[in-house]
This record gives C-alpha cells, structure tokens and sequence, in this order.
C-alpha cells in the first residue's frame, strides 16, 4: 500500500472540493477492479493514508461519511460503487488517532456497522480500519476493543480476531498475550452456546476466522498459545476440534513447532 503509483493523481484536491467529487467518484470506480475477486488495495490504502492526519477538511470528511454509509442497495458486493464505502471506512481508521471527539464518534459507528455488514468486503474494511489503529498505537486499539466486547455479536467478534491477526500488532508480547485472552473468551463464548446456532451463516462467518487467527497468536507465544489449543482440544466440542485442527494445520505452526503440532493431533486421534 505505498501509494507511489498514485502519488501524482489529485485525490486529496478532489475529496476536498465539492464540485470535483464526480471526477473522484468516476476515478475510484474505474480502478477500483471491481467486479472481480480482489479490490484495488493499493488505492484503498493510498486513499485511506491521505486521511492519517489531523488536517482533514470539513469537505473531505462529508465525502468518507457519505461514501461509508453507502447501502448494499446503492453498493452491491462485488460491484465496483461496494469500493467507495470499503475505502471509506478503512479511511476510518486511518483518521481515528487524529481525530476529534466528534469524528471519532462517528468512526465508531462507521467501523460497527461495517462489522455487520452483510456483505464480506465491508467487513474486511472494518478489519482493516481497526488495523490502522492498532498500528498507530496498540494502546488506542485496546479500550476500543474492550468497550465493544461485553454485548459484541458474532460478526463483531469475528472483525476483532481479524483485525488482531495482523503480524506488525504482534511484535510485543504484552499484545499476543491480548489476544489470546480475546480469543479465549470468544472461544468460551461459542462453548457456552448451544451446537446449533442461532445465526449459522454469522457463526460461519466468526469460525472462518478463528480457523487462522489463532495460529497467529500461537506463534507469537507458542507456550500459552498450545496450551489454549491442547485445553479446547480436550474439550471432544465438534466446533472447537475443527477450529483447532485448521490453526495446527497452517505452515507457521506445522513447520516450527511439529511435536507440539503432532502431540495435539494424536490426542485428537486417540481421545
């Protein structure tokens, strides 16, 4: 996401200037990719980094709400109009840590919606913008987190273990033994539920994502991390084996920690 093959197109003079907002619009619609399997990232990440700054315009700041607040009605998946709101709310992010109290409100309401979003790219986006904070700084990510937690659904649990399974958050070890302990408490969450969910495509949606994530935390601290796969393996939860199957599967555990990796997988053979 460097940007530098967009370093000489007006984005910022665009979205700051009412009138010049069509010619914004045509320009991301036309290189957005869309449709097509992936979006433009490289944009989506130049357009978000002119918003990393506290000199926001009024102007440029009415063009990332209207354009996250686009409807799947106005913004179908995979149509290339679903990229203005996927660039807008990771745009979200990338403005929260220079925000004023009144934006950052607004961000927290663009970011939950996207979380529940009924199409996948959107939900990715609020992925994403939570990234761009916890990339600003750690300590800002974490009370926002832990605000949303208590009465979080299925779908918001899912953005924050995406968001968290993000390599340049996981350098410090104080912030891997913090998700561990998120993914553990939605870990218990799903245990405490009943086998058949309530909302199975929103269960599907959280599963998918704790199929890799944790692997991610695993590695950043393979003790507490095996020792939370080895205690939901023995839990014989037809839910939890799948989950901890598919994360001892990924290379980064496979190939660095095998008797771990294979102790665990005989347990699940044999228990």
């Amino acid at each position: 996401m460097s940007g530098n093959k967009y370093a000489s197109v007006p984005l910022q003079q665009w979205m700051s200037d009412r009138e010049q907002w069509p010619l914004l619009t045509d320009y991301m619609l036309q290189e957005s990719n869309l449709p097509g399997p992936r979006s433009n990232l490289e944009l989506a990440g130049c357009f978000a980094k002119l918003f990393g700054t506290s000199e926001v315009t009024d102007t440029a700041w009415a063009l990332l709400s209207a354009w996250a607040q686009l409807s799947e009605a106005d913004a179908k998946t995979n149509d290339p109009h679903e990229f203005l709101p996927f660039c807008a709310v990771c745009a979200c992010g990338a403005h929260y840590p220079y925000a004023d109290a009144g934006r950052r409100s607004q961000s927290e309401e663009l970011l939950k919606s996207a979380m529940n979003d009924s199409r996948w790219r959107m939900r990715e986006a609020a992925a994403m913008g939570l990234q761009y904070i916890g990339e600003f700084n750690f300590v800002l990510l974490k009370p926002l987190l832990e605000g949303w937690r208590p009465d979080s659904t299925l779908l918001e649990q899912r953005a924050f273990v995406a968001a968290l399974a993000h390599p340049p958050l996981l350098k410090a070890e104080a912030n891997v033994l913090y998700c561990l302990e998120m993914a553990d408490e939605i870990m218990q969450g799903i245990l405490s539920e009943p086998a058949k969910p309530a909302d199975p495509e929103h269960y599907r949606v959280l599963s998918k994502g704790l199929e890799y994530s944790l692997s991610l935390f695993v590695a950043g601290q393979p003790e507490p991390g095996f020792a939370m796969l080895r205690r939901y393996a023995g839990t014989g939860d037809a839910r939890m084996i799948k989950i901890v199957k598919s994360n001892l599967g990924k290379t980064r555990l496979s190939k660095k920690y095998p008797e771990q990796v294979m102790e665990i997988l005989a347990g699940l053979t044999t228990g």
